[in-house]
This record gives C-alpha cells, structure tokens and sequence, in this order.
C-alpha cells in the first residue's frame, strides 16, 4: 500500500516544478553565481537554466544583480523562507529546556517570538511556588518594554523604525520611550548578548532574555526568565541572565537538531 501511494505521488510530479525548486536552492546556496556556473552545477543546459531562471526573477524569487548578472535570492524567496520560520513548532522543540530551567531557576520561563511589531509567548512553564511571575499562553507585548526588547534590538532596521515611528506606550516609570533612550538600550542588548528588565512592564516584575539564533544566525526567539522584583538581588540577577544565556544556546542547538531531523 505504501509503496503503491509513493508510486501514485510520483505520478503528480511536474518536471518543470521540479527544476526550478532545484534551481532555486542552487541560487539559495551559491549566492552570486552567473549562468554558466548555474547550468554546471544543476547539469542543465544554458537554455533550459535560463528559461527557470527568468521564470522566478518574474515572479520576485530571484534577483539578477551586475553588469555579469549574478543571481541571488529574490524578495519573495526571503518571504517563504520568514513563513517556514514562523511554522516551525518552537514550543516542542523548546518546551524541554524550558522545564530544565524552570527547575534550575525556580522561576517562570517563557519563550517569545516576534510577530509584526509585538512580541508573543508561544510557551511557558510556572514554578510551583505561590509567589510568583504569572504569564499567558499567546499574549502580546509591545517590542519596547520588557526583555521583548531582545526581540527589538535583533530585528531588522525596518522594523525599529517602524516602532519609533509612532507614539510609545509608558507602562511604567520604569518604561523608556524616548527614541534615543531606547535606542542605546538596544545597542547595550547587542553589546552584552543579553537583556535585563525591571519593573517596565509592571512594578513588581523583573525579568531577563536572551536571544535564540537559527542557523543563519538570525534571533528567531527571546528565552526568558521572570520573577517577582522582591527576590532578585543585582547579584541574582546576574546569575539568571548568565542561565538565560546558557539556556539560550541549548535552545539553539535543539532546534538545529530538529531542522535536520526535518
């Protein structure tokens, strides 16, 4: 049965299809290279490599860049690649280190992610304690507050302007939204590798976060820790950004293991 299902699949494939996906990961990995080497590497001829790859500058895949016309990979190549980014299950592949963490840290962890210009908890897991940081599965917070900020400092040029192009929301008085206040926040994030946030978004409330990187080295998640402000001494603190950091890079050889597994 299976194999009569593989056989039926095989059927459907469209030749061309085929082809131009083939193509399209040669331009993805061999940025820069001119027709002739294109046709080399994908063993078919100039004609047919031409043909594909006109086909996909028309619709936004590739781009031809020089006076030598080298490919690379076109807008809407970069978009699916952001969509396929956003469908990977980070919850499962997380949810694990974030348990060994909240039982190290004794604290609440939470994994977020950026979505437009808000960040969003796609997990979490509570420490059982009655004291406590409480959070919400899928609740959004502004880019400018909190260690949501690790998502802000990490993310293109385009989006920081959009943040800054409209009024900021104060929380608190801990809350910065000054345009150059936040901006040499961000550019500390960068410089530590960490963010550390207290009592921004409420009070009572400290937290810390590290940014999660993929294999292209782009921050696709903040791992956080968060706690109650009356038990986190600067001394403490310290210690849970330097787990959050650690915890940060488990998480990203976790999902590298996933992405091959995949």
């Amino acid at each position: 049965m299976l194999a009569e299902s593989a056989s039926k699949k095989s059927s459907y494939n469209v030749s061309a299809v085929e082809s131009a996906l083939e193509l399209l990961m040669l331009v993805a990995e061999n940025p820069g290279q001119g027709l002739s080497d294109l046709a080399r590497l994908s063993g078919y001829s100039k004609p047919r490599t031409f043909r594909l790859l006109q086909t996909m500058e028309t619709s936004g895949f590739v781009v031809r860049t020089g006076n030598d016309a080298q490919y690379h990979l076109g807008k809407r190549a970069h978009q699916l690649g952001e969509q396929a980014k956003n469908q990977i299950d980070l919850a499962a592949i997380f949810a694990p280190i974030v348990q060994e963490y909240v039982a190290k840290t004794n604290e609440t962890v939470q994994i977020r992610t950026r979505v437009g210009l808000e960040s969003v908890c796609q997990h979490f897991a509570e420490p059982d304690r009655i004291v406590r940081f409480h959070c919400v599965l899928g609740s959004r917070n502004p880019l400018h507050v909190g260690s949501s900020k690790i998502l802000l400092a990490f993310a293109p040029d385009r989006v920081r302007r959009n943040v800054f192009s409209a009024p900021l929301k104060k929380f608190t008085d801990a809350t910065k939204i000054s345009p150059a206040a936040l901006t040499a926040q961000l550019q500390q994030i960068v410089d530590t590798g960490y963010c550390i946030s207290r009592g921004e978004t409420d009070p009572d409330a400290v937290s810390v976060g590290a940014p999660v990187r993929d294999s292209h080295d782009e921050v696709v998640a903040a791992f956080i820790i968060a706690a109650p402000a009356s038990r986190v001494s600067d001394t403490r603190m310290e210690e849970l950004a330097a787990l959050a950091i650690e915890a940060a890079r488990k998480c990203e050889g976790a999902l590298q293991n996933a992405m091959l597994a995949g």
